[in-house]
């Protein structure tokens, strides 16, 4: 009987195939999706800084005396949200949206209550910036939202932890200088009770944490609102 070999065709074909399989699973195992995810934040923040700055709500607001209520901001939840079947059923995800807070019938509600209160993304046509939020009753509003602003779906992301100036918070705004802010709306018309003060003492960090162990840092100066990742 004849032994049968490889041929130098087959042989190089098995190569090529065990080097392209290499090349797709490598980046996989040492991928740190801690720091992927913040750099999709950093530029929201960025963003959310330049609307602050450029959205003149005293100006559009002269029958609003609490308009410094108004201003722009980014919020960070985990939540199951079983609208738009955006969570598993009690499978809770870390989403962030980008928004400001308008008055209600009578007062603010610290919450999203309309898509009109959120941000365009400016980079995909007809999406909002913003993972979801309770109580979205539209289907319009269900499909223009950002499936990228799931932090926990797309990034495999567990935890944001608020830390230094903006120790266990949630949200936080900029004024329209660019200054950093604690979150000026909260349920029942509290939060901010003057336009500026609520200004950050201290330099925020917002560290985020990935299912495979590694946590990256973004840093936001108190003064100048300037954001970097640590």
């Amino acid at each position: 009987m004849k032994k049968r070999a490889f041929t130098m065709i087959e042989f190089i074909f098995v190569i090529v195939v065990v080097g392209i399989l290499a090349a797709i699973m490598i980046p996989k195992l040492n991928r740190n999706a801690s720091r992927e995810a913040a750099k999709q934040i950093l530029t929201h923040i960025r963003y959310t800084q330049h609307l602050a700055m450029q959205d003149d709500k005293y100006a559009q607001s002269v029958d609003e005396k609490l308009w410094f209520k108004m201003r722009w901001g980014i919020t960070f939840n985990e939540t199951s949200l079983k609208e738009c079947s955006i969570d598993e059923l009690g499978v809770k995800t870390w989403k962030y949206s980008v928004f400001f807070d308008k008055r209600g019938k009578k007062i603010f509600s610290g919450n999203i209550n309309s898509e009109k209160e959120v941000a365009s993304d400016i980079y995909k046509n007809g999406k909002l910036l913003s993972g979801g939020w309770s109580g979205i009753t539209s289907e319009s509003t269900c499909r223009r939202l950002n499936k990228e602003s799931n932090l926990g779906k797309r990034f495999n992301i567990t935890l944001i932890e608020f830390k230094n100036g903006c120790d266990r918070m949630q949200t936080i705004n900029f004024d329209e200088m660019g200054r950093l802010m604690k979150v000026v709306s909260i349920t029942k018309n509290n939060g901010v009770k003057r336009p500026y003060d609520r200004l950050l003492k201290k330099d925020c960090e917002i560290n985020i944490f990935d299912k495979y162990g590694n946590k990256t840092t973004i840093v936001i100066e108190k003064e100048s609102g300037f954001a970097y990742i640590k």
